[in-house]
């Protein structure tokens, strides 16, 4: 066979596949190019090796696009500029089809595909296979008169065809068309062989009028892509179906697996930021993505088991935001993100940091019941809320009417903390003091008056299981340390307004898993009650604070009330919240359904079964096996613009690169001018004592 030797001048494009194809889609696209006469020359490539498959596309470079969209039209395909050269191959051969008419039969192309992969799944080393389809001129489909309009010299001219089949044939337009096989890394005898696998998976698609053969090609011509000066086959678009090398069939495919986890390229919305979670793994993309802060505020979602890599990604949109001079608050449940974060917080902004952690010497205090007296009730509502959630199974009505009454009396106190509870209930004259301040003779002063009017043996029966309750705070050290300050020196409304770094480290190893629960909830809570507050702000100082949280489902019970609105309420006052759990299971149904609608950025990790399964429902380009088929420290990922509707999901390798250029500090950043100390033995009584809040 002659070629043209001139050297051709292609557009090459890498094509990916999200799922595998039928045989009626392929068809009708082959139908589209062999019925577009102004396309030019097309090649398709698969090229195989031992780690996969990859297939190539090259065209005219003016032409490029509209072939692209000729086949976005029929299949749903990617496509981008190939990531790796094209190696070229040192044996050659042509394919021949002698007779006519190869099958058009679905079952007989996908069983050949299936042959052709799995001959190609044999191979080793550094062998690779390539497949090549040119593409040549297009034919029409003959014009044949109706057979009661016939002549003896029509008939004679155009013997007639028989059967479906031929019928079907006859409609179709077609190629003229030159297929090769070449292989590389491999000597001569095993390249012979690996050619000869794939000339029989193509023999499945002969018919009794057809045959398939091979002929020594060209070299040259293969690796220039050389259109021939003489097309030696012309076939129809159906009989084209099976030679494309396309992953025709029902997955699983032989060397291509089930095809999922899809590689999906990351939206525009998710490359450009700072905020940065990982390098994008699909085909043609190596972009780093993120989640932009504008969607940040719509709240972010993360969902994976433990290693899955959230603490790793929670880091980066961490140190952005720190580095971009933001408020950030951490509550960290293990310990280990809270120091890793403390190794990377920069110089310029290590005099923001502030660090709440039980187990400290010196605790920086934490007041639940600070706040404004004019949010008195919402303070105390979110108390009884907290409360309630922690000892649920063991809340009654009588808990409930007696902290309501304490926690309203104490919120309406300048200085008072929670270990003013247990006085309040069993000194007589602390209490005197306490509720000389209280003007409220209807609400709080019909309970005390009550409450002062029965016997000790009887206050002593209804207090007993608030006391019990309270001894979870008062026994622990760190915890009555930490609770015990009346006026620490810092407030978490200095997140809001001085932009703080604030450092929840509520270590459960170190703590015990109940206290981390009681003190993260009540932090909760009272951060929910200084984001409330920033409704007296106007909008333009709503600047946005990024607060993440870690085992979210333990400290939800902090914020009252309905927490879909909750987290409604939040975006609109400017707090982006991201949270991260392991499994659907710990939630509860409404918690599920709250996070879920409200949460607008996700970041799904790896699931198991039914996870992936519920996940996939709402996941668009994506089915229950892409989740649980995700490698570790992958993740699919999705954010909501608010100029755009949600972008659809992006895979990410999370090969972490923090966003920070600073140096890591040699030591933590100082943290003393925001802490401050445990009250010593002669002054933890005083702190009981409304004597040394400036009460009278």
């Amino acid at each position: 066979m002659t070629s043209n030797t001139k050297h051709e001048e292609w557009e090459w494009q890498e094509l990916t596949w999200p799922d595998t194809l039928t045989p009626d889609a392929v068809h009708a696209t082959l139908e589209h190019l062999a019925a577009s006469s102004t396309l030019g020359p097309i090649v398709l490539e698969a090229r195989a090796t031992k780690t996969g498959l990859r297939w190539l596309i090259a065209v005219k470079p003016t032409r490029i696009d509209t072939v692209l969209d000729a086949l976005r039209a029929h299949l749903t395909v990617r496509a981008h500029t190939p990531r790796r050269h094209r190696g070229e191959v040192l044996y050659a051969a042509d394919l021949r089809v002698t007779g006519t008419d190869l099958s058009l039969e679905a079952p007989k192309i996908t069983a050949s595909i299936r042959g052709l992969y799995g001959a190609l799944s044999r191979l080793h080393g550094e062998e690779e296979v390539v497949l090549q389809l040119l593409l040549g001129h297009r034919h029409t489909p003959p014009v044949r008169a109706k057979e009661s309009l016939g002549t003896w010299l029509r008939v004679l001219a155009v013997p007639p065809r028989t059967g479906t089949t031929s019928k079907r044939r006859d409609g179709q337009h077609g190629f003229s068309l030159s297929l090769r096989v070449g292989v590389t890394g491999a000597a001569a005898p095993r390249a012979r062989q690996l050619v000869g696998d794939v000339i029989g998976a193509f023999r499945v698609l002969e018919s009794a009028t057809s045959r398939i053969s091979a002929v020594t090609g060209s070299v040259t011509h293969l690796n220039r892509a050389a259109c021939p000066w003489r097309w030696p086959l012309t076939l129809t678009s159906g009989e084209v179906i099976g030679l494309t090398g396309w992953p025709i069939g029902e997955p699983p495919l032989p060397l291509l697996g089930t095809l999922h986890p899809r590689q999906l390229p990351p939206p525009e919305a998710l490359v450009r930021t700072d905020r940065i979670i990982g390098t994008a793994s699909a085909p043609g993309h190596s972009e780093s993505v993120g989640i932009p802060i504008r969607d940040a505020a719509f709240h972010t979602h993360l969902l994976g088991p433990t290693g899955s890599a959230k603490s790793t990604v929670m880091l980066g949109l961490i140190a952005a935001d720190i580095t971009a001079g933001r408020g950030v608050l951490v509550l960290d449940p293990k310990g280990d993100l809270a120091d890793r974060v403390l190794a990377h917080v920069p110089k310029n902004r290590e005099h923001d940091v502030v660090v709440i952690d039980p187990t400290n010497a010196t605790p920086v205090g934490f007041n639940p019941l600070s706040g404004h007296r004019r949010q008195a009730s919402v303070t105390a509502d979110t108390l009884l809320v907290t409360f309630e959630a922690v000892f649920a199974k063991h809340w009654g009505i009588r808990s409930a009417d007696i902290f309501t009454a304490v926690f309203n009396t104490l919120a309406r106190i300048y200085g008072a903390n929670l270990l003013w509870v247990a006085p309040l209930l069993t000194n007589p004259a602390f209490r005197r003091k306490v509720l000389k301040h209280i003007d409220d003779p209807v609400g709080l002063g019909g309970f005390w008056e009550q409450y002062e009017a029965k016997s000790p043996a009887q206050q002593a029966e209804e207090i007993g299981p608030v006391l019990n309750k309270l001894r979870q705070l008062i026994l622990r050290p760190g915890l009555r340390a930490m609770l015990g300050q009346s006026d620490p020196r810092f407030d978490l409304t200095d997140l809001f307004s001085k932009r703080r770094i604030v450092i929840v480290n509520l270590n459960k190893g170190l703590l015990g898993a109940d206290a981390a629960r009681l003190l993260g909830t009540l932090l909760i809570g009272q951060l929910w009650t200084k984001i409330l507050a920033r409704q007296r702000d106007g909008l333009q100082h709503r600047h946005i604070v990024s607060i993440y949280i870690d085992e979210i489902h333990d400290f939800l019970a902090g914020i009252p009330g309905d927490l879909s609105d909750a987290l409604a309420q939040a975006r609109s006052l400017g707090a982006a919240f991201t949270v991260a759990n392991q499994y659907l299971k710990q939630f509860t149904p409404a918690m599920q359904a709250s996070v879920e609608t409200n949460t607008r950025s996700k970041i799904y990790f790896g699931l198991g079964g039914t996870d992936a399964a519920t996940i996939a429902k709402h996941a668009t380009d994506l089915d229950a096996q892409d989740l649980l088929l995700l490698p570790k420290y992958h993740a699919y990922a999705k954010s909501c613009s608010t100029a755009k509707p949600p972008a659809g999901p992006a895979s990410l390798p999370l090969r972490h690169r923090l966003v920070s250029a600073t140096q890591q500090p040699s030591t933590p950043p100082h943290t003393n001018a925001t802490a401050s100390p445990p009250p010593s033995p002669s002054k933890r009584s005083a702190t009981s004592s409304p004597d040394h809040t400036g009460l009278h």
